[in-house]
């Protein structure tokens, strides 16, 4: 036991030793039978304050390490060379002036063909052309010279498209950190049906091979590859694991899968940038959600967020013509950051985290984007290399909503499931609505 606990604990649990004996002062008919339900409660008091001493500790790692964390992103090279697994240069993710980061020279075209055919011109070399028919769209992926890599510029040069193409913006995951957990923590949480619906994920791949998932229906496929080079990009694991133990990860008697009978489809668009750090570009974001269009869900999960692009704002609205509805963690950048996105889209059911007593995850983002908030601090998740680990992010409570929203809409229309979520969540911070919990805690 660390130091720390030991200064902590031992003087409360000398004094609840001591009340037992004081008790019997007097009364010299005392029996064992009486004295040891005393002990039982000693023993039960003792071992909740050690849990919650941990508890705590763990929680003060967690957010050490969060902070250190978000000081990584932030240091990331405004240029960062990113190799395919064969070794080849496959592109510069760069830093913008506006913070966020894309593709270097690189952009995306929606239209018509005849509007499409509009990017054969000096100073544009188009990639890639493919047909997302899931989503309706055709879209043109296109590299342009120093001269025309911007809104303005390319407005001018290309007046059909203007409101449909934008930079190949990066997304990034929404957790925290990583702290080991003790193989003997339960999560508190329970099945919430046993319906075999369908929910689909956007993330990175999902280690499928982790024992919590020996039970569970698990439908992936990747989006890393590029026309230009060979080989595809290097395919991290640990976030999507992570996610997908959220909704079907099983351990019977100690790990219930809030979705027993679900089926996980998860397109896979994350690469490694390094260690501790992955993003995905909207170009394989959107390949993603094509294929997820097609696969008759009701609901999808994507715990990333970026900047607003033109081209993600069409995605997200294709689906949510289609009747799919998407949850999205709202960001870990602190109450004071910006909205960021797809949770800010209007048709998206925005989330945000909080610990199993309803408080709000320190670096949890607020808006009017957030609509609900749940279980997203210090709760125990897969990890690739077979483990578990005890991780905090808004990216953690998202899937918890998905899946309460993919078992109501099993049963009822889109607007009465969301409806159900309402009067379920636990009216937290101003009454009614607000920008920090939005209509409440669900806590699933």
């Amino acid at each position: 036991m660390k130091p720390f606990l030991l200064r902590h604990l031992f003087p409360a649990i000398a004094l609840c030793t001591l009340s037992a004996p004081a008790l019997s002062i007097g009364v010299g008919d005392v029996t064992s039978g009486q004295i040891d339900p005393i002990t039982r409660q000693v023993e039960q008091k003792t071992q909740r304050m050690v849990e919650q001493a941990m508890d705590r500790r763990l929680e003060k790692q967690i957010n050490t390490q969060a902070t250190e964390l978000m000081e990584q992103l932030e240091a990331l090279p405004s240029v960062l060379p990113i190799l395919t697994r064969q070794g080849q240069k496959a592109f510069n993710d760069i830093q913008l002036d506006d913070g966020f980061r894309a593709v270097e020279g690189q952009w995306l075209g929606t239209g018509t063909a005849a509007e499409l055919a509009r990017l054969d011109q000096p100073g544009i070399t188009v990639l890639e052309r493919r047909e997302l028919t899931g989503l309706g769209m055709t879209v043109v992926r296109f590299r342009v010279t120093a001269e025309l890599d911007s809104h303005n510029a390319l407005q001018d040069a290309l007046p059909e498209l203007a409101d449909r193409l934008d930079r190949n913006h990066i997304y990034a995951p929404q957790t925290g950190a990583k702290e080991p957990l003790s193989e003997t923590k339960v999560p508190q949480w329970r099945s919430l049906c046993t319906a075999p619906v369908r929910v689909g994920m956007v993330d990175t791949s999902i280690a499928t091979d982790h024992r919590v998932f020996e039970s569970a229906q698990v439908v992936q496929e990747r989006f890393l590859a590029l026309a230009e080079v060979d080989g595809t990009l290097t395919e991290p694991a640990t976030h999507g694991t992570a996610v997908a133990s959220l909704l079907v990860g099983n351990r019977p008697g100690q790990w219930p899968a809030r979705l027993p009978q679900a089926t996980i489809f998860n397109a896979s668009v994350f690469y490694d940038r390094d260690r501790t750090l992955s993003g995905a570009t909207l170009g394989h974001l959107l390949e993603g959600l094509n294929w997820l269009a097609g696969q008759d869900l009701s609901v999808i999960n994507i715990s990333l967020t970026g900047p607003d692009n033109q081209l993600l704002a069409a995605a997200v609205s294709r689906l949510r013509e289609r009747g799919v509805l998407m949850v999205a963690a709202v960001g870990n950048q602190g109450p004071s950051a910006p909205p960021l996105y797809p949770a800010a889209y209007t048709e998206v059911i925005g989330v945000t985290a909080a610990d199993s007593s309803g408080k709000l995850y320190r670096w949890a983002n607020r808006g009017e984007q957030v609509m609900f908030a749940s279980n997203g601090v210090t709760v125990p998740v897969a990890h690739p290399d077979a483990g578990m680990v005890a991780d905090s992010g808004t990216s953690l409570a998202s899937p918890v909503v998905a899946a309460a929203l993919a078992c109501q809409r099993n049963e009822l229309s889109e607007d009465k499931a969301i409806g159900a979520l309402i009067n379920a969540a636990k009216d937290l911070g101003r009454p009614g609505r607000d920008t920090e919990f939005g209509h409440g805690f669900l806590d699933f």
